[in-house]
């Protein structure tokens, strides 16, 4: 048991090692360009940033309900929050009637 645990060690360190030299790779190959187009690469994730929120907002207004369901939604649920209350009064009236 313990050479295969000390061998699946020696496997997962292999792999690890592998990537980060994969790593270590891309961030000596990317960092020029990335030098060369810093302002560039901010303008696009930017934009990006301001098309997402652009889009949200006409989703948001697009899918904006009436004012007549706003309102019908709002007596609604203002007769449900009275009818918890009046059934208790009416319930302790009919007690208190008996």
């Amino acid at each position: 048991m313990k050479g295969s645990t000390a061998e699946i060690e020696r496997q997962a360190k292999a792999i690890l090692d592998s990537v980060e030299s994969g790593v270590e790779l891309i961030e000596e190959r990317a960092r020029p360009f990335v030098e060369r187009h810093r302002v560039t690469i901010v303008a696009v994730g930017l934009g990006a940033l301001v098309g997402v929120g652009a889009a949200v907002m006409i989703a948001r207004l697009r899918r904006r309900r009436t004012l007549v369901m706003r309102l019908h939604d709002a007596t609604t649920s203002v007769g449900d929050r009275l009818e918890r209350p009046l059934s208790t009064i009416k319930s302790a009236a009919e007690r208190i009637a008996r």
